[in-house]
Formats: structure tokens, sequence, C-alpha cells
């Protein structure tokens, strides 16, 4: 069985962010580049509904489809209202672009706050800098027995050990995240995955932009 995978993860949000979903007042409690999970007092009105909040003063505006909402003993939270699960169906008005830098900007103060001090290693990743004779779109940073790799590859998957980025995207910088990762408890690998997968997501075009 394939260890890679392609779901995209989810930064939980440290307060709740306040918004609203159609007519209804929420609190998005985790956000990604395809979906979030929210909190709500009532229930919900629409299953297909606009997701609006804002974030150092730009709104983002989401088109969403609910795809669940858990109640009393089967929420996260029992006795505190509602939460539904939302899918991105489309990013209005260049909404992408501006999701992705918060949790670009929320996820680096993340993982600057959680991993010890990162040793300087001198050892280079295994592999081609410039990647060059491949039409490749993304590359893969591996980790295998202590040994960090770099190959291109033709799928954004994630590996078990690692991380998978747009190619383009910064070398040293993803030298240096290589190093943190290797430092890192589970959950401070899996906000460098998230903090990776921005790029794959602009690449892909997740979610959808619609203007």
């Amino acid at each position: 069985m394939s260890s890679e995978r392609r779901e995209f993860q989810r930064l939980r949000l440290i307060p709740p962010v306040p918004g609203t979903l159609g007519t209804s007042a929420i609190s998005i409690l985790e956000i990604g580049v395809i979906g979030a999970r929210v909190h709500h007092a009532e229930p919900l009105d629409e299953h297909n509904a606009d997701l609006r909040f804002a974030f150092e003063g730009n709104e983002i505006w989401l088109r969403c489809d609910v795809v669940r909402t858990a109640t009393g003993a089967d929420a996260k939270y029992p006795d505190s209202g509602f939460e539904s699960g939302l899918r991105f169906v489309a990013a209005m008005d260049g909404s992408g672009d501006i999701l992705r830098a918060m949790l670009a900007t929320l996820v680096s103060k993340e993982i600057e706050r959680r991993p010890p001090q990162v040793p300087h290693n001198d050892r280079a990743i295994d592999g081609d800098k410039t990647v060059r004779g491949t039409q490749a779109r993304y590359v893969c940073y591996r980790l295998e027995n202590g040994v960090w790799s770099r190959r291109p590859v033709f799928l954004p998957e994630q590996p078990r050990s690692g991380f998978t980025v747009a190619r383009g995207v910064d070398h040293d910088e993803m030298e240096r995240l290589c190093r943190v990762y290797q430092v890192s408890d589970e959950e401070g690998q899996r906000l460098i995955r998230l903090f990776a997968e921005l790029s794959v997501s602009e690449e892909m075009e997740i979610p959808p932009r619609q203007d």
C-alpha cells in the first residue's frame, strides 16, 4: 500500500476567527485550502453558502458546500451548539491568494514558536538543486534513515516522512525547513507539511478562482 497522500492539512485557529456563512454568524475553528470546520449556535439555513471573514483588514470570500454537521454528543464540544464541515467550491475576488497568505503567516509563526534550536547541517540534501531536465511541476523532499533526498515528481503527493512543494520554491528556505522538520514533534512536522502544501495549492489553483 502506498504511503503517499494528497489530502491538504488544516490549521486550528486559536482563538477562532469570527465570520458569516450565508446569513448565519459562525466561528472558524480550523481552516485549510480545501475547507474548514466552523461552530454556530443555530442550525444552518443553507447547504450551499458563502463564507466571509477578514484577516489583517483583507476580506476573504469563499463559496462553500456544507458537507456535514455534528450536534450534541457527536460534536467535538458537546452542548455548545453545532459544528459543520465546509468544502470550498470557489474563491471569489482573489480570496484564494489572501487565504494562502493568511495560512502562511499563521503557520510560520507557529513553526517558529514550536521547535527547539535547529542545528546546522553541513551535509547537502541528496539531489539536483536546480532540478534540470524535467517538466515535473513539484519537488519532493523525503527523509529516510536520517538522510534527506530531493527529487522532481509529477504528482503533488506528500511523502510519509517529508514534504512536497511546487517547483520554483526557494531551495535554501526548503533546506531550513528540512532541518526544522527533523527536530520537530509530530504536530510540528504536520505544520511544516501544511506550509509546503500552500505552494502546491497555488500551482493547482485550489480553491478554484472565480472573479
